[in-house]
């Protein structure tokens, strides 16, 4: 009976009550973010006081120096390591490694082991396929399993039952101690700490999709199958309704981390942190205003754009405004051509459960502005006034409108004359500028920290990048570092070294007759 207690998930409050607790162990975390897991407040807990045998106070206390999170149920861990103690900077970096190891086999939620591939984090089969982290999240997911009337298949355990639900929140409501010290957690992450469900909206009149399959109906066996086939993707992603994706709770470090690897997006890292926190205030939606990003070519525009959208857990897409010849791809093509098709941006809205993408427009001022039946930029100018956004028709489905009006747009530009007036009101324009030399060592060691995180042989590799390397790299612009990182990976694990030297970095000339390359990573 103590060991299913030992697996409960920690309430709210008693999660708050163990971080207290681990600060006041730990007075250096004081001015830290500490926010894991509970599940993972052990492992996280024993890193901080193996941390304290390398390092001093003195050193842990700076502002900044060693932070935790929680992103999608993945212990997430920021460490800036000081300019002295360079040796002992590299085992605190041994000790994250293996702390993040430790935690992919402990369920976030109530931290008991699991057995996962050692590359994803993964929930027990007590907690698998419920939403949430703390007790009155879990207990709400479950609550709604049956109120649904979903049978859920849970790994390991089969159908969730009426009886199952009310068991399993009968155990979780027993009464679990006051004083809970962090090695005795084992709850929950902050990724979910809002209890509301995301808000949904009308994204569209049912009535009036059912009219466009009944349309097709005497066009013959091709037409209709095809009106079926969009119909039933619609329903599949959520019928007339659609989700909108929420802040994370620890949204204000991801915008800090965001302005850590973008250094030269500052006005948009103020301008996110401005809507964001108003957002906060109310349902926490993700939301900000259309934005044009002017600045040279291969700054990192459309990169930070993807960044944001992965971190924030956005669908995305990209527009290459340069290359289309018409509006077609934004707001589909007449449904009196043979070969209509809907536009991509209709596709990405109706056949997924979110509303809010992440959408670039990328080189907005190469559109080519031909004639006006045929014009590219046609569509954005009822795209992105979100009052007439709400009621978006694609030219090849005029039977039903969508309601486009919380897409968060981004685009991006060279020159900001060439860009039509009116469609320039209608835009925040933030001026970026090219990263100077330290700030593209910042660059640097945030895209290695991600080709790292994305790949399945990431963990081979030391966390950080020498002084030394990156001194190499800040000489080259951001659209090429990362080509030239995943070669200087190459080269190392060649040798069968963990640690990239300077060595492994291609001379500038060489990275330099590749620029093809390096726009198919997003660097614009």
């Amino acid at each position: 009976m103590s060991k299913s207690k030992q697996a409960r998930p920690l309430r709210q409050r008693e999660y708050e009550a163990a971080i207290a607790t681990l600060k006041e162990r730990h007075p250096w975390l004081a001015r830290q973010i500490v926010e894991p897991a509970p599940g993972h407040l052990a492992v996280v807990s024993h890193l901080f006081a193996q941390v304290e045998y390398l390092l001093p106070p003195t050193v842990l206390a700076r502002k900044g120096s060693l932070s935790v999170s929680c992103n999608r149920d993945r212990l997430a861990i920021h460490y800036q390591p000081p300019r002295r103690h360079s040796e002992r900077a590299a085992a605190v970096f041994d000790l994250i490694a293996q702390t993040k190891h430790l935690s992919l086999q402990k369920c976030p939620v109530c931290g008991v082991q699991v057995v996962g591939d050692g590359i994803r984090p993964q929930r027990c089969p007590q907690h698998d396929g419920l939403q949430g982290l703390f007790a009155e999240e879990v207990r709400r997911s479950r609550q709604l399993i049956v109120e649904q009337g979903v049978q859920q298949v849970v790994r390991d355990l089969g159908k969730v039952t009426t009886e199952d639900v009310r068991a399993a929140m009968a155990v979780e409501d027993e009464p679990i101690p006051s004083k809970t010290k962090p090695e005795e957690v084992q709850g929950q992450s902050t990724e979910t700490a809002k209890a509301a469900p995301s808000p949904s909206i009308v994204f569209l009149d049912e009535d009036g999709l059912n009219a466009f399959v009944e349309r097709h109906r005497p066009k013959g066996d091709d037409k209709l199958k095809r009106a079926q086939s969009m119909a039933e993707r619609i329903k599949r992603a959520g019928h007339g309704s659609r989700q909108l994706g929420l802040l994370p709770p620890d949204w204000k470090a991801l915008l800090d981390e965001f302005a850590q690897a973008f250094p030269n997006f500052h006005e948009l890292a103020e301008l996110l942190r401005d809507h964001f926190a108003l957002s906060s205030l109310g349902d926490g939606r993700i939301t900000w205003p259309a934005v044009l990003l002017v600045g040279p070519a291969g700054i990192g525009k459309t990169e930070a754009a993807r960044w944001l959208a992965d971190q924030l857990y956005l669908p995305f897409r990209v527009f290459d405004m340069a290359s289309t010849q018409s509006s077609s791809p934004l707001a589909g093509s007449e449904s009196f051509w043979s070969n209509s098709e809907p536009g991509q941006l209709f596709e990405l809205l109706a056949y997924q459960p979110q509303a809010n993408p992440v959408v670039v427009l990328d080189e907005l001022d190469k559109a080519s502005n031909g004639r006006p039946q045929y014009d590219p930029l046609a569509a954005l100018y009822t795209l992105l006034e979100p009052r007439s956004a709400r009621d978006f028709i694609d030219l090849s489905i005029r039977d039903f409108s969508i309601d486009a009006s919380h897409v968060n747009w981004m685009a991006t530009a060279n020159e900001l004359e060439a860009i039509p007036g009116p469609l320039r009101s209608r835009l925040t324009v933030l001026h970026i500028q090219p990263p100077k030399p330290e700030q593209v060592r910042s660059i640097a060691q945030s895209i290695y920290s991600r080709l790292r995180d994305e790949a399945s042989w990431g963990s081979a590799f030391a966390e950080g990048l020498h002084d030394d390397v990156l001194s190499r790299l800040q000489a080259l612009p951001p659209r090429s570092v990362r080509l030239v990182l995943q070669r200087a990976l190459g080269s190392a694990a060649r040798d069968g070294r963990g640690v990239v030297q300077v060595q492994d970095i291609r001379p500038l000339a060489d990275s330099c007759r590749q620029p093809v390359g390096f726009v198919s990573e997003g660097w614009s």
